[in-house]
């Protein structure tokens, strides 16, 4: 290798672990990983810096090459862990959006109900994201009320069951997974 490729493949060395470490640097969390990374980072720019003085005195020395591979693989890893944070955060995000989704779409199946109103719904989801059911709806609860005018409505068993039947058939769960709070009309 002439002197020109050795200068070529040097820079294009310097570049990529300067770009790698700026990667590395933004992903790896704030704190002592950070600083950690910085510190490897720094080494292994200050090794790739050496090299071509190294090898111009004659010495055979593979250091470059064990920084290079040792900092490669805490990159992967700390990428890796990374990418899990992330892909965690946003399923649990995705999860939220579904989940204000369903609050919202029971508030609006009911809206033109007479004989009362939905005061509030609130659900829990499967949350684990390695289960083979996640996503689903674990409980649902919707509080109900008379509707303003007419204080005096009457809630009974039946609505109740309806109510039931209904998100049990549209929603895809169990009867007995939908609690009815009626607690807001009187003689109840």
């Amino acid at each position: 290798m002439d002197s020109l490729d050795a200068l070529r493949v040097w820079v294009i060395s310097l570049i990529t672990i300067s770009v790698i470490c700026s990667l590395a640097e933004k992903l790896a969390p704030e704190g002592g990983v950070n600083k950690y990374v910085k510190l490897v980072c720094g080494l292994v720019a200050a090794i790739v810096i050496i090299g071509p003085a190294v090898r111009f005195l004659g010495g055979d020395f593979k250091i470059q090459e064990v920084a290079w591979n040792d900092y490669m693989t805490m990159s992967k890893g700390e990428m890796e862990k990374r990418i899990r944070r992330l892909e965690e955060k946003d399923a649990g995000e995705l999860l939220e959006i579904y989940r204000q989704s369903i609050i919202s779409d029971v508030k609006y199946r009911y809206q033109g109900e007479k004989d009362f109103v939905v005061a509030g719904v609130d659900l829990v989801l499967q949350e684990d994201n390695r289960s083979s059911d996640y996503g689903a709806i674990r409980e649902l609860y919707i509080r109900v009320s008379p509707p303003t005018g007419n204080e005096k409505a009457a809630f009974g068993r039946l609505d109740e069951d309806r109510i039931r039947a209904e998100l049990s058939q549209a929603l895809g769960i169990d009867k007995d997974r939908i609690i009815v709070d009626s607690s807001n009309f009187k003689g109840r």
